[in-house]
């Protein structure tokens, strides 16, 4: 695993690290709702004994201690465990070529994050000129490295090219300044050609909308990622008679907007469709590569858990009774609402996602029957898989405090847990609507006999976890959100002027910083004051 620096690694206890290679165990949904959570194995990374909860070898409480709190924490080995499953799940499906995992670097672009993956012999999937900063500093082979995304700069097409990394093209503007750097640089500019196949055959319900119900292959074809068919050939001509830029690949990326295998099948079926349209519109060309994409979900899988798309009638509903009843007076009203509000109680997602290996057969299988039925051959033909949220998802916990509880009681009932973190560290997730699965870090063993509002530390609403059960609670407990490892710390705000929490990597029983806690400096370090405002001067 590498060695770790003497100033930030530590030691949380004294067992002895577990291996990582060869791992077979899966999340259970029934691991502890409404019962006791005896000393068990939650997933391959979390564990319960005696009350508290591990990560890995680690026992959270101490690495709160250690480190301060609110914390996020990750975990070396289960992003090596979720490598190694993937790349041997794809692999064991596609024998008619290499298959390489390209992770998205935007779920998790810390540096030492990185390093573990180019170790592993990964590609990476960048979006940002910064992103792809961290990718050549962690060494992943050139010709592995995909620069994605709309628009780039001129700046980032023209680096892109100098490194010599792959350009998977989508915007018709790109073509000209690739071609333009590559004369100028003398250098030949290896390009793929990101296609938006209709995934005609997958029309269920998106969980990329939370505001209502749209069909999953409309909402994929409004999603700003892709090219058209007649971009994507005209551009392809252009291409194919230029001098400097080879055309190696095609791609594809729709996202995660259905957990189920068949969403992956109806969307390989058209991913085939049109790489072969494309093709023969080409000419009979033959990719060497080609890109899926990533969008596979998390085993408790949290995206989009947090809506209920029967939730604005029921509070319609609600509205027009409370409406209806003013006539009774406040307190019989207040008394029928208190009732109602009784009722209500959320729980995060409680039904597993596939399996990365149930992903992995579905893909292969799709792609190797329909890609010959459209011309493409096979043989030597190099799978590139883009998984980011499953890659870094269930390797993270988030790590928080209760500093106070609030109980209202009349005229109806009401508990918030107010604890030291925000939604503003978890931005990606509430664009995504997600509900995390969670636990008193400290009380594992405890039974849930209440239920409250769990909030954070902001001046908005906050409401992280929405009336869930809990135990008994007190000042000073720790809540435990799972499954923060992708999009969560890397989309911080510093919303209300508070410096963002840091990040420990743990592996095995050993723990090191590797983002450091911010402090108040660093909250104001790009701040300044015009001249005419220093020393308090006031203007007219």
């Amino acid at each position: 695993m590498g060695a770790r620096g003497p100033s930030t690694a530590r030691t949380c206890c004294t067992s002895t690290r577990r291996a990582i290679g060869g791992s077979t165990m899966h999340w259970c949904p029934s691991w502890r709702r409404n019962t006791l959570m005896a000393d068990k194995r939650l997933d391959d990374c979390l564990s319960t004994r005696g009350g508290h909860l591990f990560i890995e070898e680690c026992d959270t409480l101490e690495l709160l201690r250690q480190f301060g709190t609110p914390l996020f924490v990750l975990s070396e080995d289960q992003i090596r465990r979720n490598v190694r499953r993937f790349q041997v799940a794809f692999q064991s499906g596609w024998p008619d070529g290499p298959v390489k995992v390209l992770p998205a670097a935007k779920a998790n672009w810390i540096p030492a994050v990185q390093c573990i993956l180019a170790g592993e012999g990964c590609g990476c999937d960048v979006y940002s000129p910064g992103e792809l900063s961290v990718a050549l500093r962690a060494g992943f082979p050139r010709e592995l490295i995909s620069v994605n995304g709309v628009p780039k700069d001129r700046e980032h097409i023209v680096r892109s090219v100098a490194e010599g990394v792959r350009l998977t093209i989508d915007s018709v503007e790109e073509l000209d300044v690739i071609h333009q750097a590559a004369q100028d640089l003398g250098r030949t500019a290896r390009v793929r050609l990101r296609l938006k196949p209709a995934i005609s055959g997958f029309v269920q319900h998106s969980d990329f909308s939370a505001e209502g119900l749209v069909p999953t292959d409309v909402a994929a074809m409004v999603y700003k990622g892709g090219l058209a068919f007649d971009d994507v050939v005209a551009l392809g001509r252009r291409i194919l008679e230029m001098e400097g830029v080879e055309l190696v690949g095609i791609h594809e990326h729709h996202g995660r907007h259905h957990p189920s295998t068949r969403y992956w099948e109806e969307q390989m079926i058209a991913f085939a469709r049109e790489l072969g349209r494309v093709c023969q519109a080409l000419g009979g060309f033959q990719p060497a590569e080609i890109d899926i994409g990533g969008g596979f979900a998390i085993p408790r899988d949290p995206f989009n858990a947090a809506t209920d798309y029967t939730e604005p009638l029921q509070l319609g509903a609600l509205f027009a009774l409370s409406k209806g009843m003013v006539l009774l007076g406040s307190e019989a009203r207040y008394r029928v609402i208190a009732r109602l509000i009784d009722t209500i109680v959320s729980h995060p997602n409680q039904e597993p996602a596939p399996s990365f290996e149930a992903y992995g057969e579905a893909c292969t299988r799709t792609l190797r029957r329909e890609l010959p039925r459209h011309g493409i051959d096979t043989r030597g033909l190099m799978l590139q898989l883009e998984p980011g949220r499953a890659i870094h998802g269930d390797a993270g916990i988030h790590l928080a405090t209760v500093c106070a509880i609030k109980a209202m009681r009349q005229p109806i009932r009401w508990k918030l847990v107010v604890v030291d973190t925000t939604e503003f560290w978890f931005t990606g997730g509430r664009y995504e609507h997600h509900l995390h699965d969670y636990l008193f870090a400290n009380k594992t063993d405890a039974p849930l006999v209440d239920k409250a509002d769990i909030v954070g530390r902001s001046c908005y609403g906050d409401r992280l976890m929405p009336t869930v059960p809990i135990p008994e609670v007190q000042v000073g407990d720790v809540l435990a959100l799972l499954d923060t490892g992708a999009y969560q710390e890397v989309s911080m705000s510093n919303f209300n002027a508070m410096p963002r929490p840091a990040t420990v990597l743990v592996t095995g029983s050993r723990a090191a910083v590797v983002r450091r806690r911010e402090t108040e400096e660093d909250v104001f370090r790009r701040d300044l004051l015009p001249e005419h405002l220093q020393g308090g001067e006031r203007t007219a």
